[in-house]
């Protein structure tokens, strides 16, 4: 992926903040959606979401909501902006928008895309303690970790408190737990209350 410069006039204006998941099916696009409703709903921020991974997921989400896929890759749903399929440019143009907070669902960030999540100026790394994702789980965070080691926060919804409490203790990978919510859509008072910690903690 091309390297995108941020405009130096903004770059204290914007926050940009990465989210990627260890492996597909995690729940990295379902907490992106989550924490752009928070942001824009929730805090009544300006926000934007953009869909760096290809896997169609946006055009999905806004077919569901709206009814249709309009051919523009800039789309609003409720309060927030999603950029469906994106890329260098489109965040180059998101970066000329009046957005307060870009998000950006970079997806499985083994595929692709990790230089670029380490450029954001806050990320969120989402795994799984899920039987059969914890060992990738595991064997990603001990492998990256050592050298990035206050670079990203790890959180995880799928899989026993067992399983994350062992991890903490036997690898020390500390992971938040997410709220479950079945409705990325909706805010509850759980969510606000974890993403309002969240968001100040980092």
């Amino acid at each position: 992926m091309a390297k995108t410069p941020r405009p130096a006039a903004l770059e204290e204006k914007i926050r940009l903040t990465g989210i990627a998941g260890i492996g597909r099916s995690v729940g990295c696009t379902h907490f992106s959606v989550m924490l752009a409703n928070y942001l824009a709903g929730y805090q009544r921020k300006r926000a934007a979401l953009l869909e760096f991974n290809h896997s169609g997921a946006f055009a999905r989400i806004e077919k569901s909501c709206t009814g249709y896929i309009r051919k523009e890759k800039l789309c609003r749903i409720l309060e927030a902006d999603y950029f469906k399929d994106a890329g260098p440019i489109e965040l180059a143009i998101a970066f000329e928008k009046n957005y307060e907070e870009l998000l950006i669902d970079f997806g499985d960030i083994e595929e692709d895309g990790w230089t670029e999540f380490l450029r954001c100026d806050r990320q969120f790394l989402i795994g799984s303690f899920s039987e059969w994702q914890q060992a990738r789980f595991r064997d990603f965070e001990l492998k990256k970790r050592p050298a990035e080691r206050k670079s990203w926060q790890s959180l995880a919804v799928f899989g026993s408190e067992e399983t994350r409490r062992e991890f903490r203790k036997r690898y020390r990978i500390f992971t938040e737990r997410i709220p479950f919510s079945a409705d990325a859509f909706a805010v509850t008072e759980e969510c606000a209350r974890f993403f309002g910690r969240l968001m100040k903690d980092t």
